[in-house]
């Protein structure tokens, strides 16, 4: 299964992801030549502080980027639900489908969602 990238046109989701945005980017090249590099030139830190910045640096992004386009498991339609497990689902009173008791509706893109932490703007 590949995955899927996930869209959501929303105004203050890609608001928030490009101030963090900005932020990586002022982090990423304004305080290394602030802070980092000047020490690194005085022979105070070795080379190996200055590279494991920037590889926290880029793995930061790269978490942001996963976290923002990854699809957060939006519901079937029609979910084949087991006999033993429909103790575990309810009918969501917005979209009038069977979803698991902890996923929730979404107000911004009108479905039932598995993890909503991926729909939270930051």
């Amino acid at each position: 299964m590949k995955p899927r990238l996930h869209f959501v046109v929303d105004p203050m989701g890609w608001l928030c992801v490009s101030l963090v945005f900005l932020i990586w980017l002022y982090n990423s090249f304004f305080i290394p030549r602030l802070v980092l590099l000047p020490h690194l030139y005085e022979g105070h830190i070795p080379w190996t502080v200055v590279v494991g910045y920037y590889v926290a640096s880029l793995l930061c992004v790269s978490a942001l980027f996963r976290a923002s386009t990854a699809d957060p498991g939006r519901l079937p339609q029609n979910p084949h639900i087991p006999h033993s497990e429909r103790e575990q689902w309810e009918l969501c009173n917005k979209c009038n489908l069977m979803r698991p008791k902890r996923s929730h509706h979404c107000s911004r893109c009108g479905h039932c969602v598995r993890r909503m932490d991926h729909h939270c703007p930051w």
